[in-house]
């Protein structure tokens, strides 16, 4: 995609995910029994991701210089150095500590811990763990970079790449739904629940459809344009709907409240999440949030997000060491997984993307 350029909201946006990671990992414990922050900045970075890939995606076929072959070789560079030099690093550091457990680490490495149940987890699965995001992310960048493949040979039209994203938007939440009520079902599904492809996907695809679906299309709805510098309140909304999910609120309500929440609440919190992506990127009046999130500080942060997102797990164990020299570890490993490997490694491939004649920046 030749002509992309970062999105310095978007970047904030990934700044406000990561964050609410951080949070929810180092101070899970005080309210996690009320809200899980770390699966909603999880959340916003799938929307987020999909926006951008399936836009980059749709610009190269419409410019007629869409690979699937160049796509998945962006893909590799773009998130394989970072992730298996962490994993390298992380399996000394299980060795050096006695920690390590084969059968708590062989899926990170193969992108299938979103189908780790949670009946099978240890102490040793936290760092590893949260590489079932990437997981997930790995397994939508494969499946939709075969559906452009068709679309380019226009054996999919663009409404039927459309019709196909809406309709993992309704069906998700029906898995997630069903493997609460019906039995039978393989635990290494019902036990990987808000994490396997299946029961997250919903996420992705709304992500998709921004990207696809015209913004005036979108802006035509009123009560988006009602949303439109109201982002605040939209946070608010989806914590109120996430708060649904709680041990708290299901001791009170019984996993009656925990079915509502799969089958609608979640699919609200994607919707609004991509409205707040929506507004981020559409309405760009000089607001107290706007000016935030376009902070140099702020887009820095977005720009990190993901060497922070991979190191964050191994500093925010449980050591027994206070949390400013945690966030120390977690600054100072991120940069460097940053300039050393991930810049690296992406100016590499750009420069074998000019030299193919295939610059195409993702």
């Amino acid at each position: 995609m030749s002509s992309y350029t970062r999105i310095p909201s978007l970047d904030g946006l990934r700044a406000v995910s990561i964050l609410l990671v951080l949070i929810g990992h180092a101070y899970g414990h005080y309210f996690k029994a009320y809200i899980d922050l770390a699966n909603l900045g999880v959340r916003m970075f799938f929307v987020i991701s999909a926006y951008l890939i399936v836009g980059i995606l749709y610009q190269d076929v419409q410019k007629n210089r869409f690979s699937i072959k160049w796509f998945y070789f962006k893909r590799l560079m773009r998130t394989f150095p970072a992730f298996y030099t962490y994993l390298a690093v992380i399996l000394i550091l299980l060795v050096g500590v006695g920690f390590f457990e084969l059968n708590q680490f062989w899926r990170a490495p193969l992108f299938l811990e979103n189908y780790h149940p949670r009946y099978l987890w240890k102490y040793q699965q936290w760092f590893v763990g949260h590489s079932w995001s990437l997981a997930v992310e790995e397994q939508f960048y494969i499946l939709i970079a075969f559906l452009f493949y068709f679309y380019n040979k226009s054996k999919i039209s663009k409404n039927g790449l459309i019709l196909i994203l809406f309709a993992c938007m309704i069906i998700a939440p029906m898995v997630r739904s069903s493997y609460m009520i019906i039995g039978g079902i393989p635990k290494i599904l019902t036990g990987s629940i808000h994490r396997s492809f299946e029961t997250v996907v919903d996420s992705l695809a709304i992500g998709g459809l921004l990207a696809l679906v015209s913004s005036k299309t979108i802006g035509e709805y009123k009560w988006v344009g009602f949303f439109k510098h109201k982002n605040g309140y939209l946070f608010l909304i989806i914590i109120a709907i996430q708060f649904l999910n709680s041990s708290f609120v299901r001791e009170l309500f019984g996993l009656k409240i925990r079915f509502v929440y799969n089958l609608f609440g979640l699919s609200i919190i994607n919707v609004l999440l991509a409205v707040i992506v929506f507004n981020s990127i559409n309405f760009t009046r000089r607001t107290m949030y706007v000016h935030l999130l376009n902070s140099r500080v702020v887009v820095f942060i977005g720009m990190l997000s993901y060497s922070i997102y991979l190191w964050q797990q191994v500093w925010l164990y449980k050591w027994d060491f206070p949390i400013y020299c945690k966030g120390i570890g977690i600054l100072g490993s991120s940069l460097v997984s940053y300039y050393l490997i991930e810049n690296k490694f992406m100016k590499w491939r750009n420069q074998i993307l000019v030299k193919t004649n295939r610059n195409k920046k993702a």
